[in-house]
C-alpha cells in the first residue's frame, strides 16, 4: 500500500492507496488541522507540533486499516524552488570545439549560477541549457563548431537546505522513513494534467491556505515554478479583522460560503455575530480580487503571456467567482479556467466516497506520482563509499551533479586541468585552455563518464586523473589560405616564422611563442604550388606548360594573393601562335638550297569552342583546336634574297611550279 502525506499550511492530509492496473485505488484518508500556526506559508515552523499532527493522521489510518506504516511519500512546496541563470564564455581554440570544451564551458556557467544564488547551503538540484552561441549567433550545438568565442547560458534550480532538513526532522520525529519525495505542484500536475496534455501551455495554480503555488507546462514538461505568498488565510483574516473573530470561527464562516448560509458565531468578546451571505461576500471580494490579480501577474511573469488554459486546485480556490476572476485577468474564456477535484479523474478509484474537492488533489497526486515513481526528487547514490541524496528534478541527473550536491572538492576528486598555452599570432594574444581532467569513473562496476545518468541506488567510484598536456603544432594555429584556381578550390599554407625563425607546419608551439605569417601570398608561391599541374589540350593531345602567371577573372595579372580570391593560371606571355611554334605543332621542315628551314602554315584556331586569332593568350586548362592550311612553293620566297626574275624550281629533284604544295621533309632548289 501507498501512504501519502500532504503537509500543508493549515492541515495534514493522509491518503492510503493501492495500485490498480491503470492508476490507484483510494482505501482511506484522514485530515487533521495543525495546532496554532505550526506552519507558515508552507514552511515548517514548529517541528514537534507538525510531527504531532502527522502522528495523529498516521495513527487514525493505522487503526482503521489494521496496518502499520513505516514508509511514507510526501512533497515539498514548489514555492521554495529557486531558479538562477548563469553564463560563461570562452575563446574557441584553433581546432574545432570538442566535448571537453563544452563540458568546461557548462561547468563554468553552472559555477556562475551557484555564485549568483549566494546561498551556498542550498541544494543545487539540477540545471538545463538555455542556449549556446558562437560569435553572438545562437546555435543548437557547440560540438564541431569553429569561431572566435563560444558562450552558454544555463538555468540552475536550487532548493533551500532548511526546507528539506525540516521535513527530514519531522520524519525522524514520527519514525517514518521517506520512501518518495516530489514537489507539490509536480504531484498535482501529474494527476490533473496527463502527460499527453503537458505538450500544451497550461498553468496549474494550487491555492492553499498560506500560499498559491504555480507551475507552467509546455512541450511535454514543467518549465517554470512560482508562488505568491497569499491564499485562503488572507480571506479568513479579512473576516476575522472585520468581525473580531478567532481564526477558527473565521474559517468556519469562510467555509460556509460554499453551502450558501453563514452560521452564527461568537466574536472574541463573547458576543454573537450573525452575517448575511451577501454582506460577507462584499467584505471578502476586495481580497479575492487582489489575490487573483497577483496570481494572474505571476502567470504572466513566468509564462511571458497568457497560457492556453489554467487548472486550479486547492481548498483556497473554492470561493465563488475565484476562477472567473482569473480568466478575466488573463483575457481567457471562462471555460479555459477550471477548478479540478479528484472525483472525475478516471484513473483514481475512491472506495471511501470522501475524496471530493480540489483540496485533495495534492495528497492524491502524491500517491499517484509515488505509484509510478514520477518526478521523484531524491535518488540515493553512493559516491566513493559516501552516501549522497541526489536531488532529481530535471530528469538529467548525472555524476557531476551528484558531486556538486554532495559538496565534493571537484579538483581533488576529478584531478586538475593541464596547463594552457598562451602565444602571439601576428601580434594577437591567443589562449588555449588546458585539457580537462579525465578521471576514472565507474557506475556499478561498469565504465562511465561524468555525464552518465544515475539511477536510485547506483554505486559510483571515481579516482582523479589530470588533464593530458597540450601539444599544439603550427598547422593547428595557422590556417591554410584558400583560393579558387581555375574553378577548383585550392589550399596553400603561407610561410611561417616562430620567434623570427622559419618554421615548418609540424613544429611545436610552446607557451610564450610569437608566431608570424604573411596574410598576403606572393603569386609565385601559388604558381609554385599549382603550376606543375598546368596543361592545355591541342587537337585532343594534352601538353604540359612550364611558364605561366596568376591573373584575376578579368585577365589582370596578380602579384599578391589573399585568401578567398578567384584566380586563373595563364600561360605567361604566350599566344596561340607562339605556343604552336614553341611546341613545333604544324611546322613543316624543308631543305631549301641545301639549308634546313621551318615554315608555319596558316591556321584557324578555336579555344574552348570559341574562334580566336593567333594572338589570343592561352590559359591553363584550355582546349585548343587548330586547323592548318597548306604551304606552297611561293610561300618560301621570303627566305631568299633575290629578284624573282629568271629562275626555275626543282622539288625533290624534279621540275615544279610555284603552286605546288610542300610537305614536311621536301627538298626544294631554286636555280637562277
Amino acid at each position: 500500500m501507498i501512504f501519502a502525506l500532504d503537509i500543508g499550511t493549515r492541515t495534514v492530509i493522509g491518503v492510503i492507496a493501492e495500485e490498480m492496473e491503470h492508476g490507484i485505488k483510494i482505501l482511506d484518508s484522514e485530515m487533521v488541522e495543525h495546532e496554532e500556526r505550526a506552519m507558515l506559508d508552507g514552511q515548517i515552523n514548529d517541528v514537534p507540533k507538525v510531527s504531532h499532527a502527522v502522528n495523529r493522521v498516521r495513527e487514525a489510518l493505522e487503526n482503521r486499516t489494521k496496518t502499520k506504516f513505516s514508509r511514507v511519500s510526501t512533497a515539498v512546496a514548489g514555492r521554495f524552488l529557486k531558479t538562477v541563470i548563469g553564463g560563461a564564455s570562452k575563446k574557441i581554440p584553433p581546432s574545432k570545439i570538442d566535448e571537453d570544451f563544452v563540458r568546461t564551458l557548462e561547468f563554468d556557467a553552472l559555477a556562475d549560477a551557484v555564485e549568483k544564488n549566494g546561498h551556498f547551503h542550498d541544494y543545487c538540484v539540477g540545471y538545463s541549457i538555455l542556449e549556446y552561441d558562437v560569435d553572438n549567433e545562437k546555435i543548437r550545438s557547440l560540438i564541431g563548431q569553429f569561431g572566435d568565442k563560444a558562450s552558454v547560458s544555463v538555468i540552475a534550480a536550487f532548493l533551500p537546505q532548511r526546507v528539506v532538513e525540516a521535513l527530514f526532522s519531522v520524519m525522524g520525529e514520527t519514525g517514518l522513513s521517506l520512501e518518495y519525495l516530489t514537489l507539490e505542484p509536480m504531484a498535482a500536475m501529474h494527476l490533473v494534467v496527463p502527460q499527453d496534455l503537458r505538450r500544451l501551455n497550461i498553468a496549474l495554480v494550487d491555492v492553499g491556505a498560506g500560499t498559491s503555488d504555480i507551475a507552467i507546462s509546455k512541450d511535454g514538461t514543467i518549465v517554470a515554478y512560482g508562488m505568491i505568498p497569499m491564499a485562503g488565510d488572507e480571506i479568513t483574516e479579512k473576516i476575522c479583522d472585520k468581525y473580531l473573530l478567532s481564526f477558527q470561527n473565521g474559517e468556519k464562516m469562510k467555509r460556509s460560503i460554499l453551502f450558501g448560509k453563514v452560521p452564527q458565531v461568537e466574536n472574541i468578546l463573547g458576543m454573537p455575530v450573525e452575517v448575511q451571505l451577501d454582506e460577507l461576500m462584499k467584505i471578502i471580494n476586495p481580497t479575492i480580487n487582489f489575490i487573483t490579480d497577483e496570481i494572474a501577474k505571476a502567470i504572466f511573469d513566468l509564462n511571458g503571456n497568457a497560457p492556453a488554459a489554467v487548472v486550479v486546485v486547492g481548498g483556497g480556490a473554492k470561493i465563488p467567482s475565484f476562477t472567473k476572476l482569473i480568466a478575466n485577468k488573463l483575457s481567457l474564456p471562462e471555460n479555459r479556467v477550471a477548478l479540478r477535484g479528484v472525483e472525475n479523474i478516471v484513473y483514481v478509484e475512491d472506495i471511501t466516497g470522501n475524496i471530493i474537492g480540489s483540496e485533495f488533489v495534492t495528497p492524491v497526486g502524491i500517491a499517484y506520482s509515488s505509484r509510478y515513481n514520477m518526478s521523484k526528487i531524491f535518488k540515493k547514490v553512493i559516491v566513493n563509499s559516501r552516501s549522497v541524496q541526489l536531488m532529481n528534478l530535471t530528469g538529467r541527473e548525472d555524476i557531476f551533479q551528484a558531486l556538486m550536491q554532495a559538496g565534493f572538492n571537484i579538483k581533488e576528486i576529478l584531478g586538475t586541468p593541464s596547463a594552457g598555452i598562451t602565444y602571439e599570432l601576428n601580434g594577437k594574444v591567443m589562449v588555449v585552455s588546458g585539457n580537462m581532467p579525465e578521471p576514472h569513473v565507474s557506475v556499478n562496476g561498469a565504465k562511465a563518464s561524468l555525464h552518465s545518468r544515475l539511477n536510485d541506488g547506483d554505486v559510483i567510484e571515481i579516482s582523479p586523473s589530470n588533464g593530458k598536456p597540450i601539444f599544439l603544432r603550427v598547422k593547428d594555429v595557422v590556417k591554410a589560405m584558400k583560393f579558387i584556381v581555375n574553378g577548383e578550390e585550392m589550399e596553400v599554407f603561407p610561410p611561417v616564422r616562430i620567434n623570427s625563425h622559419p618554421a615548418s607546419l609540424e613544429d611545436i608551439v610552446s607557451d610564450g611563442d610569437s608566431i608570424e605569417y604573411d596574410e598576403h601570398l606572393d603569386a609565385d608561391k601559388v604558381i609554385e604550388a599549382f603550376g606543375r599541374n598546368c596543361s592545355v589540350t591541342i587537337n585532343g593531345e594534352e601538353r604540359r606548360i612550364s611558364k605561366f602567371e596568376i591573373v584575376d577573372p578579368l585577365g589582370k595579372a596578380v602579384e599578391m594573393v589573399k585568401t578567398g580570391q578567384m584566380l586563373k593560371l595563364r600561360v605567361k606571355n604566350l599566344s596561340v601562335e607562339r605556343l604552336l611554334k614553341r611546341l613545333k605543332i604544324g611546322l613543316i621542315s624543308l631543305e631549301l638550297n641545301s639549308k634546313e628551314i621551318e615554315i608555319q602554315p596558316s591556321f584557324v584556331t578555336k579555344i574552348n569552342g570559341r574562334r580566336v586569332s593567333g594572338e589570343e593568350k592561352v590559359n591553363c586548362g584550355d582546349k585548343i583546336d587548330v586547323e592548318f592550311g597548306t604551304i606552297k612553293i611561293s610561300d618560301v620566297f621570303r627566305f631568299l634574297k633575290f629578284s624573282p626574275d629568271g629562275f626555275k624550281t626543282l622539288l625533290n629533284g624534279k621540275s615544279s611550279n610555284l603552286e605546288d604544295v610542300l610537305k614536311d621533309g621536301d627538298k626544294l632548289e631554286v636555280v637562277f
